[in-house]
């Protein structure tokens, strides 16, 4: 199996070089030949590494420790599916994960495009071929996976105990298949530029795949968040951390193209800065993979340092400069011909939408890299922390929610009076009684009440669509309301999937704000059946228990919780200790409702156990954030779902049939 594996991975390097050579050639010389035999490469390729990835999954799952990464990351002892999830717990098994994955993905590019975009495919498989050859560069030379040692060791070291969580068996690959979706869009735009088809037919696939890769990194980083969150104890979801940031940058770059596509679209504007916005969301999923795995930042999330740095840096720079040579290349080409008539329009909008997507993007780019560039300028690592992220974000945020609202009310083109009038005035309204409610309730602090007016204009704005949609279906095929916003929405799943997203949004501000700014924190140190208290919650320290067990010991509390004089449920917050890797390890526990997580944190005791040291918090809201998401996500795949047709539009009132059904779109 080692030998089959290290094979697979020559070949795979073999068969990408092929592939990308005959694609090129195929392209340049309109042989169709060449460029199937580049697409059956693909192919390949993917099967070949399939075989390389059971290999890998098979010396785990049998404890084979003469494989040097076994030896690392599994250990006889750790349950069956934590030596499965080792295949990423590693640098080497992560990077041959992420050529999997993108391996998988250029599979079904080539499937779905056997008989479309047929002038873009030699050029987008010579790159897609390229980038995963990248990656078998990698794996064959500077971080070989089946890699084997001197000796045989008796065990393994295991899997860092951080990992050995539900949420790590799905976290990293789903947020993996979101950095690697970011590839196929990239590989489509260059393969638009390069073969001069600059039409808009390149941009449907490439905004689908753009929303796929959207959603998994949706899904993706905020499991590392619930990760952080409960294994962590430090009473937070998000940190600012750089692998954290790692993941949102190009999350917010594609944000910002699914947006701006919109615009490409419908008015044809905004061509070149649809590429350049692909090519940063690419270049920052590349750019992630890099300062986590090449060990050059300071991260729970991030691997040892490596020698696969340089590798990264030179395919960054290569990579930026084809794309920007091409961009610049076919500048004239891309130039519109439509200008924006007026600041107040939708197009305006949408583009202060991607202003304020790009500058969130910088800012936090700036502070995950300064601390690199403070030491290689100054021999010191100067840290960005939480405070400055805030300080940046927060208005930036607070902007890109009201633009959240605005954009579906103002109108294409130029604005009038008479539109600001019908659309905002209600919004505005309930916005306004938002903010009167909040200060009614105590809240005094101006950012919160900012945000929570905010909060209400938009999601008035998302009724107000809903509702003004479906009467206008009804003029078109009179029926049940709740009957005319099913097929409203089953209609337009794009428009109206984003208004879903976008109440998944306000929902994730809602819970952002309340557990940021609202939140409850107290360090107490107790005797066996004292009480104390915190916000409404009245806690007794009943006991400690210890237990050993075959690969930690276990210190366990037992904490009883009580509301209104009532006992309402009884939890046991632990600390392990795993012998192996010599790491403790903290258990949190949380009582979650919808208002608001009691979190606690068993910190320390005395040599007889009859006295501990709790780090107790309240945060407001957080379920607010997971349940957000999810309607986020749910949205996304809304929204990738084919539109129902439409049925015959029937006139009502002396109206044409198909003013009405414009109205309903």
């Amino acid at each position: 199996m080692i030998e089959l594996g290290h094979y697979c991975l020559i070949a795979s390097l073999l068969v990408c070089a092929y592939g990308m050579m005959a694609a090129i050639a195929g392209g340049v010389r309109k042989s169709l030949p060449l460029v199937r035999s580049a697409e059956n490469s693909i192919i390949a390729h993917f099967a070949i590494l399939v075989v390389a990835s059971l290999c890998l999954w098979y010396l785990l799952l049998s404890d084979n420790f003469l494989v040097r990464y076994v030896a690392n990351y599994s250990a006889t002892d750790i349950p069956t599916r934590f030596k499965f999830t080792a295949f990423w717990g590693g640098q080497e098994g992560s990077l041959l994960l992420w050529a999997l994955v993108l391996s998988f993905f250029s599979f079904l590019v080539v499937v779905q495009n056997r008989h479309r975009n047929r002038d873009l495919m030699p050029y987008t498989a010579a790159v897609l071929l390229g980038t995963i050859g990248f990656f078998m560069l990698l794996l064959n030379f500077a971080t070989n996976p089946f890699a084997t040692l001197e000796f045989i060791p008796a065990d393994g070291q295991g899997l860092n105990p951080l990992l050995q969580n539900y949420y790590m068996i799905i976290h990293p690959p789903i947020l993996f298949l979101g950095y690697v979706g970011m590839t196929i869009p990239f590989a489509f735009a260059m393969g638009a530029l390069i073969s001069g088809r600059l039409d808009t037919s390149w941009l449907g696939t490439a905004r689908r795949w753009t929303l796929v890769a959207w959603i998994f990194l949706t899904f993706g980083f905020t499991l590392g968040g619930m990760w952080a969150y409960e294994e962590l104890g430090w009473g937070g979801y998000w940190a600012w951390d750089p692998v954290e940031n790692a993941s949102f940058m190009p999350w917010l770059i594609a944000t910002a193209f699914l947006h701006s596509v919109m615009i490409t679209e419908k008015k044809g504007m905004l061509r070149i800065w649809n590429f350049v916005l692909i090519l940063v969301a690419f270049e920052l999923s590349i750019f992630g993979t890099f300062i986590t795995r090449s060990g050059i930042i300071s991260s729970v999330h991030s691997f040892a340092l490596s020698s696969v740095g340089p590798y990264f840096v030179i395919f960054l720079a290569l990579s930026s400069f084809v794309g920007v040579f091409w961009i610049v290349y076919r500048a004239k080409e891309l130039h519109s011909e439509q200008r924006m008539k007026s600041f107040l329009s939708r197009e305006a909008s949408f583009l202060l939408n991607n202003l304020l997507f790009v500058s969130i993007c910088f800012a936090i780019f700036w502070g995950t890299v300064f601390p690199i560039l403070s030491e290689w300028v100054q021999g010191e690592k100067i840290t960005v922390s939480a405070p400055f992220f805030n300080a940046v974000n927060l208005p930036l945020g607070l902007a890109l929610l009201i633009l959240t609202g605005v954009c579906p009310l103002i109108a294409w083109r130029k604005a009038s009076a008479k539109n600001f009038r019908r659309n905002f005035l209600t919004p505005l309204l309930v916005g306004f009684l938002s903010s009167v409610a909040v200060v009614a309730v105590g809240v005094r602090d101006l950012i919160p009440v900012l945000f929570f007016s905010a909060c209400g204009f938009v999601t008035m704005t998302m009724i107000n669509e809903f509702y003004k949609g479906a009467r206008a279906r009804q003029t078109i095929r009179p029926s049940g309301f709740l009957v005319a916003l099913r097929d409203l929405t089953l209609m337009n799943k794009r428009r109206y999937g984003g208004f879903i997203i976008h109440i998944g949004v306000v929902l994730v501000f809602v819970g952002i704000i309340g557990s940021s700014f609202f939140q409850s924190e107290e360090l107490f140190t107790v005797n066996n059946g004292e009480e104390f208290t915190i916000g409404d919650y009245t806690l007794r320290f009943e006991q400690l228990t210890f237990r050993v067990d075959p690969e930690k010991e276990v210190v366990s509390a037992h904490i009883d919780i009580f509301k209104d004089g009532q006992k309402i449920d009884e939890i046991y917050p632990q600390k392990h200790f795993h012998f192996k890797s010599e790491q403790p390890m903290t258990e949190v526990k949380i009582r979650s409702t919808l208002k608001e997580d009691l979190y606690m944190v068993l910190s320390g005791w005395d040599e007889e156990g009859q006295q501990a040291t709790f780090h107790v918090f309240i945060n407001p809201l957080v379920q607010l954030i997971w349940i957000g998401i999810g309607i986020m996500v749910l949205g996304g795949m809304f929204v990738l779902i084919p539109n129902k047709k439409l049925g015959p539009a029937v006139a009502l009132k002396g109206r044409p049939a198909q003013e009405v059904r414009d109205k309903a779109a």
